[in-house]
């Protein structure tokens, strides 16, 4: 009996879904609000904390509010499209393998579906506070100086902007027959390749409109940063001489861009007098090498977030050396990354965990963990350590287990009289497992920008990432034999019965069998990756059905929190791929090929001086930054390498240089989140801890786990064998 299904969604309905949907789940969740629902939980996704008390926050006027409001409905009217990706991509995986009928139209509705809410959420994000900048010093100044910093930086900003929604409508023109619309400018709908032939020009019109949203919010963000200026100046909040120089400066820049704006405007071939379009063009790679980082490093330590430093340097550079038709570069770049397919799990498994902290998961796995665990010397760090461990598998956001366990396991440790040291270090090493253990994020977009199977990336830091948290329960076992009251057992009366343990596995039962089937059918080639978040989504959400959880309010907080980290995400992509793509076009990476082969390093010399320049980057830079910034310009110098083995110890297959390098890759990456003075989990955990909990200590707490890791990286370098073994045991 043949059950195939031919079934092809029709556009119409597709639209309509978009269209409509967000409404009808609008009008649900602000009627169980008004019914006294209420959000259970707290944020686990990757966004940054809001303001600390007692700081000013300008009130902004009318326009402001305006503005706000339209991003808000913005946000929320995209976040809520979400919904629809597990249920999709469970009936495409059910009919494929079910009823063996493949559906392609699936697959292509979703990733132009994420695509479109990338650029749509941009101003959401943007108006939330969600766009991650290099705030180490920016944090620091005195609100006069930070004032005049945003106002300066601003700049790069809107010349950013104004070049998307320019080049945006040019590109969203082209796809438009002259026939069908009166401003199009192409000779046919386009349409895409597959059999479902959808008309793109919908999808890249979001890149014109996402990018005004962006400008009106930008233009809200820079009344809000004058007002801020006037209040700190009007209260002495800061050195008036600097802030005046930052603010000529930037005013200086502003006023050069709007001339530059006017020359692309009125002209085409003939520049104005003084104008700097195509003033680099002569430039040698070199020069140009230290302009293009030396002005990155600048604007980065002026507190301009990262996505908006690297695309409006991008802009900046493409017109210097190049022209004003140069900068047609932007959408053709940004388009492939917003409709990448493996780029669409990010948003489920950022969603899967929101889901699941939603569920009240993650509050029951600790309590689980440290109860069977709680007897051991140092059990409550060890607990945690394996908290994360089984966090990070579930949900694969960088970040979330530093913040979530600062707030859960930290008290505990603390009540119990643990050294703060070990607690501290034994959350902040935990939590970074998440950039590691499969079904990490950051192997994702690796995978995606370095041409690497995600799958294979998965199976190669299984084993180094189960290793360094073996590591990491060993060390704080080791702390509590050696000082029973640096890290004491939990005494008798509070330890629960075997039977009592057993009632409480029970209840991971689910959250475990949610892992091992996310994690199975991708390992398995059941699925791919993307698919493979969408059905641990979709698991997601019947936990949280069976738990009680499953109500309005939750999936709406899910959304709106999977919607701004997965704009802080993508947009750093977008802005980076700008950058990167423009110095790899004019040589860039021959340039630091022949900079690195001229130094007469053998292959495990670049590959230590690699590692060195990340561990740096790591100190500065967010982690999707460094990735966009270094993988481009590493992969392609270390592939072509011979790795024949130190010591007289095996070497690594030409074959699987690739993937080694990128499990290196994701192991150095803990590093750089635990390197003082400036690395991202110090300030997360900082964030939760007690008053009294100083960044000294914070310091210090990092420097054993930090040892630790670096011998975990010493030892996949040494020993290849445990990146590659799975990863061909399983592939071949």
């Amino acid at each position: 009996m043949n059950l195939q299904v031919n079934f092809v969604l029709p556009h119409w309905v597709y639209w309509l879904v978009l269209l409509a949907l967000p409404l009808i789940v609008m009008w649900l969740v602000d009627r169980s609000f008004r019914r006294g629902g209420t959000v259970s939980g707290n944020t686990t996704a990757e966004v940054p904390a809001g303001e600390e008390e007692g700081v000013y926050r300008p009130p902004g006027n009318a326009l402001t509010r305006i503005i706000d409001k339209i991003s808000g409905f913005t946000g929320r009217y995209v976040a809520y499209w979400s919904l629809i990706a597990p249920l999709v991509y469970c009936y495409e995986v059910f009919v494929r393998y079910a009823l063996n009928s493949p559906t392609n139209w699936a697959h292509e509705s979703m990733f132009l579906m994420f695509g479109m809410q990338y650029l749509l959420a941009g101003a959401f994000a943007l108006r939330e506070g969600g766009h991650v900048r290099v705030d180490i010093l920016y944090t620091r100044a005195a609100p006069l100086t930070k004032a005049a910093l945003d106002l300066m930086t601003s700049v790069f900003f809107f010349i950013f902007v104004l070049a998307l929604v320019s080049t945006g409508w040019n590109f969203f023109a082209q796809s438009v027959s002259q026939d069908f619309l009166f401003f199009g400018q192409g000779y046919a709908n386009e349409t895409s390749f597959t059999e479902w032939a959808v008309q793109y020009y919908p999808v890249k019109f979001t890149l014109a409109l996402g990018g005004l949203l962006l400008l009106l919010q930008g233009i809200s963000q820079f009344i809000k940063d004058v007002q801020a200026f006037r209040h700190a100046r009007q209260h002495g909040q800061g050195s008036h001489v600097f802030a005046w120089l930052v603010l000529l400066l930037g005013m200086f820049l502003a006023a050069y861009a709007i001339h530059e704006v006017v020359n692309v405007a009125v002209n085409e071939y003939e520049a104005f007098p003084l104008s700097v379009e195509n003033s680099l063009y002569q430039v040698d790679i070199g020069t140009l090498t230290a302009l293009m980082f030396g002005t990155l490093m600048l604007v980065l330590m002026a507190g301009l977030p990262l996505a908006f430093v690297t695309g409006g340097l991008g802009v900046v550079f493409l017109y210097l050396v190049g022209d004003q038709f140069m900068l047609n570069l932007i959408p053709s770049r940004i388009f492939p990354m917003m409709t990448n397919y493996q780029l669409s799990a990010i948003p489920l498994f950022i969603f899967m965990a929101a889901v699941l902290e939603k569920a009240g998961l993650i509050e029951e796995l600790f309590d689980t963990v440290y109860k069977w665990m709680g007897g051991l010397k140092a059990g409550l760090a060890i607990a945690t350590i394996v908290a994360s461990t089984l966090l990070a598998a579930m949900v694969g956001v960088i970040g979330a287990a530093v913040v979530t366990m600062g707030l859960i396991a930290l008290p505990a440790m603390l009540k119990r009289k643990y050294d703060p040291e070990i607690a501290l270090g034994s959350i902040m090493a935990g939590g970074t497992l998440g950039i590691l253990i499969p079904p990490s994020i950051l192997a994702i977009i690796y995978g995606v920008v370095a041409q690497q199977s995600v799958g294979e990336l998965y199976l190669g830091s299984l084993i180094p990432g189960l290793l360094l948290a073996g590591m990491y329960g060993f060390y704080c076992w080791l702390r509590g034999t050696l000082n029973p009251k640096a890290a004491p057992p939990l005494p008798v009366e509070d330890r629960v019965s075997t039977a009592e343990k057993l009632r409480l596995l029970r209840k991971m039962l689910a959250p475990i069998v949610l892992v091992i089937v996310v994690l199975g059918v991708i390992f398995t080639g059941l699925a791919t990756p993307v698919e493979a978040a969408g059905i641990g989504t979709l698991g997601a959400m019947v936990v949280a059905a069976m738990h009680g959880r499953l109500t309005w309010p939750n999936l709406h907080a899910a959304c709106m929190t999977t919607l701004v980290a997965t704009a802080m995400v993508m947009w750093i992509i977008f802005g980076a791929t700008i950058f990167v793509g423009f110095y790899i076009l004019q040589g860039g990476q021959d340039f630091v090929q022949e900079l690195i082969s001229g130094a007469g390093l053998g292959p495990y010399g670049v590959l230590f001086v690699m590692m060195i320049l990340l561990i740096a980057l790591g100190m500065f830079l967010d982690w999707v930054g460094i990735l966009l910034l270094a993988v481009p310009i590493f992969v392609p110098l270390i592939q072509p390498l011979a790795f024949d083995g130190l010591f007289g110890l095996p070497g690594v297959d030409a074959s699987d240089v690739s993937l080694w390098f990128g499990v290196i890759y994701l192991v150095n990456m803990q590093m750089s989140f635990l390197s003082p003075p400036f690395g991202y989990a110090l300030f997360y955990i900082k964030g939760v801890c007690p008053p009294h909990i100083t960044m000294a200590q914070i310091f210090r707490s990092s420097l054993p786990f930090l040892a630790l890791q670096a011998l975990g990286l010493l030892l996949v370098i040494l020993f290849p064998a445990l990146i590659t073994y799975l990863p061909n045991l399983v592939y071949g």
